[in-house]
């Protein structure tokens, strides 16, 4: 039926715009990312030494520092290419199923509009 086909396009093209809107306000989850930027400060600095006690520089620049700490975190995961996100991809691969199902949709209509 050409009226349930137009419909269901309708519909689907709802759910790509949800879909695309959810994409483009996505966002990195920053607690994700602190391991990974504390063993990169860890990495690229030296232990803290304190006479006889040694401290992980991650450590001390979040005890002494904790708004430098937080914005570099920050800097951190802005750095981070979205794109490399596994949630992100998650979604891209939606939409591209949500598109391929809009394309039947229009190819059957077009198919039964020529009948």
């Amino acid at each position: 039926n050409i009226d349930e086909l137009s419909k269901a396009i309708e519909a689907k093209k709802e759910e790509i715009k949800a879909k695309q809107k959810e994409i483009d306000n996505f966002e990195l989850d920053i607690d994700d990312y602190v391991e990974q930027y504390e063993e990169m400060i860890n990495e690229t600095n030296e232990t803290v030494k304190i006479g006889s006690l040694e401290y992980e520089p991650a450590y001390v620049l979040k005890e002494v520092d904790p708004t430098a700490y937080r914005c570099g975190l920050n800097d951190y995961v802005d750095g981070i290419d979205k794109d490399e996100n596994e949630d992100y991809k998650e979604l891209i691969d939606e939409l591209e199923v949500l598109e391929d199902e809009l394309t039947e949709l229009e190819n059957e209509l077009e198919e039964k509009e020529e009948e």
